[in-house]
């Protein structure tokens, strides 16, 4: 039997360095079928300034139930993407 409170429980899963690179992963996340919520660290009217000084835009978080299988769909994409030194050959 599953306690119910884990089923509440999320889980970050991914520090975003920006808001478009979150949404990606959220995206991913969906298309999987796995709930996943952007939580901003931003102050809109800040400009930014928590992003420098926390040093990420914000967190991909999951159901707690959920966040192995994100975590290993997440590096499962991140591990497919090119690193600047291939130069796209």
């Amino acid at each position: 039997m599953e306690n119910p409170e884990q089923e509440d429980k999320l889980e970050v899963v991914y520090r975003a360095a920006d808001e478009y690179t979150a949404n990606l992963v959220s995206g991913l996340l969906n298309g999987e079928g796995i709930t996943a919520v952007l939580e901003s660290r931003q102050v809109p009217w800040m400009d930014g300034v928590f992003k420098t000084g926390e040093g990420y835009w914000g967190d991909v978080v999951v159901p707690a139930k959920d966040a192995q299988r994100s975590r290993e769909l997440i590096e499962a994409y991140e591990s497919e993407q090119p690193s600047e030194d291939d130069n796209g050959q």
